[in-house]
């Protein structure tokens, strides 16, 4: 039994491959358009992926959505807490972050280019500010003044303080602090 010959085909793009049926080169027939794999607009887009590309597609949004979120958040003011700063003190948290609004108890004293203000919470706790004069102005309050605070705590043996009050830090100062009196920010 011999084999069947196979019939020789010309390539598709060689030369007279359309001429040899009847046609001049440059009318070949054109490749059929495709339909579409699925519905047009987005949800055909989102069908056509794998699971696996649609997964990761979803997390990369949701971590977009969260690093959103998250400069939001960095972005709002702290509020003040004295609940937050009385738990602190009792717990000797000294580098604690805090916010809390008082009332000023003396006029200020300077010494060792600070100026140390004395305020009280409204939960009673006295705290001694250190506001270095060479980092900022001067912040013109007098007993009696609100002020509202935003700095770091210490606690030494027999005083409690905020430091770290200003939008230049040192290394020991991670984040920015600041005095709201009068309705102007001191930092």
């Amino acid at each position: 039994m011999s084999k069947p010959r196979s019939r020789r085909r010309p390539r598709p793009g060689g030369p007279g491959a359309g001429a040899r049926r009847g046609r001049p080169a440059d009318e070949r027939p054109r490749a059929p358009a495709r339909a579409p794999a699925g519905p047009p607009g987005p949800a055909g887009w989102w069908r056509r992926r794998s699971t696996a590309a649609r997964l990761g597609l979803l997390a990369l949004v949701l971590l977009a959505v969260l690093a959103g979120v998250n400069v939001w958040l960095h972005l709002q003011p702290p509020r003040p807490d004295a609940d937050a700063l009385h738990a602190a003190i009792l717990a000797n948290r000294s580098g604690a972050e805090v916010t809390f609004a008082g009332s000023v108890t003396g006029d200020p004293t300077d010494a060792g280019g600070h100026e140390h203000i004395l305020v009280r919470d409204r939960l009673g706790d006295t705290l001694e500010l250190d506001y270095n004069l060479s980092l900022g102005r001067r912040v013109p309050v007098h007993r009696g003044d609100s002020v509202v605070v935003h700095g770091q705590l210490y606690v030494d043996p027999g005083k409690v303080g905020v430091h770290c009050l200003h939008t230049q830090t040192s290394p020991g100062c991670p984040e920015q602090g600041w005095i709201e009196a009068a309705g102007v920010t001191y930092s």
